[in-house]
């Protein structure tokens, strides 16, 4: 459930990073559905590395902040990497490519919008992901599975066609 909520909430944030860049609505998905897994899956690696690593060693607070700030910019740089050049190995095009905007020597991941992708991927796992475990609580069980249910047909749909 956090991957798709947070697949939601990247697809709203991309819609506003192409407003602001483009002057316009530009809808990019390649899923039917309203939702990004790219932001998902980047978000859901740094917050199982958290919950399941960071948390039980008990460390500093500052330390724990600082190595989930470098985690995040990793896992968000690692999730950039498989879907862009995963995409373009298998479909034999590119989702989008840093390098028409930022000196980069690779089109998917850059280290001025990675970094800045993985701060706010920080930042959510601080502030919104907690408000985000107690609304998951407050889900239905079966609304939870037909949620996951719609999500996977729409992968399937897309790796199918």
């Amino acid at each position: 459930m956090i991957l798709f909520i947070y697949s939601v909430l990247g697809f709203i944030l991309e819609r506003i990073i192409n407003l602001i860049a483009f002057g316009m609505w530009v809808d990019n998905s390649l899923l039917i559905g309203p939702y990004q897994p790219l932001y998902g899956i980047g978000i859901f690696l740094a917050v199982l590395f958290y919950k399941k690593i960071l948390i039980p060693f008990l460390l500093s607070p500052p330390l724990t902040l600082g190595i989930l700030l470098i985690v995040s910019i990793l896992t968000t740089a690692f999730s950039e990497a498989v879907t862009g050049y995963g995409f373009e190995f298998i479909y034999g095009g590119r989702l989008w490519n840093y390098g028409l905007f930022f000196p980069c020597q690779s089109p998917y991941v850059c280290v001025i919008p990675t970094t800045l992708f993985g701060i706010g991927s920080f930042l959510t796992i601080i502030f919104v992901h907690p408000m985000v475990e107690v609304f998951i609580k407050k889900i239905p069980r079966l609304m939870i599975d037909s949620l996951i249910v719609i999500f996977i047909i729409d992968v399937l749909i897309f790796i199918a066609f």
